[in-house]
């Protein structure tokens, strides 16, 4: 598992592709921790830029 400089701000993850879930990877740790270890996440797509943000759980 890769460790992270304490003040990186940029991740590099590696893609898998799985015939039955389709694309996977993994949500670094320093991420998680700003999204408050999240249950689900959200990626919302505004032109060419991918935002993810902590999905609202119901």
């Amino acid at each position: 598992m890769p460790k992270w400089k304490k003040d990186a701000n940029e991740f590099t993850v590696g893609v898998s592709f799985n015939e039955h879930r389709g694309y996977q990877t993994v949500i670094p740790k320093p991420v998680a921790e700003v999204l408050g270890r999240p249950e689900k996440i959200t990626y919302a797509v505004k032109g060419k830029k991918v935002e993810i943000r902590h999905a609202d759980v119901s």
